[in-house]
């Protein structure tokens, strides 16, 4: 990291110290209430672990703070914690917001996502900079290092505060889960080399909205977390509620995350319900199996043999057949698919029409 960067990592340093003392300073503000209510009230407690802050509602508040600290322009603009308007005149980028850090691989705070109270795109996040790009950071990462080094199982999450809640929910219950938030419905192979490199497990964790969005990414997410992890998990929520949400009721997050199932088997099923209609022909069953192959042999091993016997049944198959299908995915390629809505197949699963049917 050249010296200019460090200047662009001291301003975010400088910057999240500024939006810390101001969410503690404003005890009666709507970012301390909403905070409560959604059962975080650790967060705002001057002896959390969290670096969560507030940006608080003005033009120019941490563009004047940052410029008292000796930050120049060039500086603040660069690290996009400001931008120019038409007149060129430097405001803050973040404004109105409840603020949580993003952390790069080496835990050096790069980046902002800032949590509207309504009104605005629920979520901002910084810009890419020369520091700063949102798929190789986490936020959660610096604040759950104390849970990954006791050995705690990470929980891969969409938002800031669904980590947080799964953070707090693991500190109520003495339970070993560390929860990392990717903002946002995708999770890039860095951001997955990141959750391996602060693991010291065999055993990941996805918990994401229960809507199709939700449902679609984790699908998504199988296969960069499957080059790192032996099992990878998914905790099926409750509809209608993300991690967040269930703190309020912390018995039921509880459960999900206690009776977390491989997400490979989550996937087979998906892939089989689209196979469903022309299973009555040799040809689509043959396709169903090559499609759903590749994603047996991603079982953890103890479950591998049960499922080749499930789908030899239900696909009215020999068990040799899918046997030796699934050993054979693992020398061939995956084809690979990026959805194009929520209806689209994951990454890495076919659809019917894609393939011979009869």
């Amino acid at each position: 990291m050249s010296c200019d960067d460090h200047r662009l990592v001291a301003a975010h340093v400088a910057a999240g110290q500024f939006f810390r003392e101001q969410l503690l300073q404003s005890r009666a503000g709507w970012a301390t209430a909403h905070l409560t209510q959604r059962g975080l009230e650790h967060l705002v407690r001057t002896t959390s672990h969290w670096n969560v802050g507030y940006a608080p509602d003005g033009w120019s508040r941490l563009v004047d703070h940052l410029r008292s600290r000796g930050f120049d322009d060039e500086t603040l603009l660069a690290s996009g914690l400001a931008k120019a308007t038409k007149n060129g005149y430097l405001i803050d980028r973040f404004r109105d917001r409840i603020m949580f850090p993003a952390w790069d691989s080496g835990q050096m705070l790069v980046g902002f996502v800032g949590r509207s109270r309504g009104g605005r795109p629920k979520y901002l996040n910084s810009p890419t900079t020369r520091i700063y790009r949102k798929s190789d950071t986490l936020v959660g990462l610096a604040e759950q290092r104390d849970l990954l080094e006791g050995s705690a199982t990470p929980v891969v999450v969409e938002g800031p505060m669904d980590a947080a809640a799964v953070d707090q929910l693991s500190r109520l219950t003495s339970h070993g889960w560390a929860g990392l938030a990717v903002c946002g419905t995708a999770l890039s192979y860095g951001q997955a080399t990141m959750v391996r490199q602060y693991s010291d497990g065999d055993t990941v964790i996805v918990a994401v909205d229960s809507d199709s969005a939700g449902r679609t990414a984790a699908l998504r997410w199988l296969d960069h977390l499957s080059t790192f992890f032996k099992r990878v998990q998914v905790a099926e929520l409750p509809s209608g509620h993300d991690p967040s949400s269930l703190l309020a009721t912390p018995d039921r997050l509880f459960e999900a995350l206690s009776s977390a199932r491989p997400l490979a088997e989550l996937a087979i099923e998906v892939e089989m319900a689209r196979w469903s209609r022309i299973l009555d022909h040799i040809s689509g069953r043959v396709n169903a199996l090559r499609r759903v192959a590749p994603l047996v042999a991603r079982l953890p091993q103890d479950r591998v043999a049960a499922q080749v016997v499930e789908l030899a049944e239900l696909l009215q198959l020999d068990r040799e057949i899918v046997s030796r299908e699934v050993v054979e995915t693992l020398d061939r390629p995956v084809r690979r698919r990026v959805p194009d809505s929520p209806t689209d197949p994951p990454a890495g699963l076919g659809a019917p029409g894609n393939s011979p049917t009869p």
